[in-house]
């Protein structure tokens, strides 16, 4: 088995996720009423790239209860206050795009959360103008 370091930790030890995403499920599990253990908590992390900057992001888009939400921490993730839904209540510089499990890319928002939450595969935070070939509403 593989060492990390000099500390003896295994590698299979080690965990990654973006900081935070264990306290925000105990906090939801409380407000909710169910048990805090990892096990009854799904997972479904994806990669976020977003135009224009060099380094990716992995976001539990599971740990969300809306598109809302996941708007919101996609912001603060790339520091941005420009990231929205294409719903046509806001012109936003930057809209975010899907991939879904049959390789088609698709605006957030589109199809019911729970949908979005199983069907997601990587997200990409592109410039609204680019995206909106891919509105249907378009």
């Amino acid at each position: 088995m593989a060492r990390y370091g000099g500390d003896g930790v295994d590698l299979t030890e080690l965990t990654l996720g973006p900081p935070g995403v264990n306290a925000r499920k105990a906090r939801r599990a409380r407000k909710n009423g169910q048990p805090s253990s990892s096990s009854a908590m799904m997972q479904a992390f994806v990669k976020v790239s977003m135009d224009g900057t060099p380094y990716l992001r992995k976001v539990d888009v599971a740990a969300y209860d809306d598109y809302g939400e996941l708007v919101e921490a996609l912001n603060e993730l790339f520091c941005c206050c420009s990231i929205g839904l294409m719903d046509g209540y806001g012109e936003w510089e930057h809209a975010v795009v899907y991939e879904d499990g049959d390789g088609d890319w698709m605006l957030v928002g589109d199809v019911p959360w729970e949908m979005f939450v199983s069907s997601c595969k990587r997200m990409r935070v592109m410039r609204s103008c680019e995206a909106r070939g891919l509105n249907s509403n378009a």
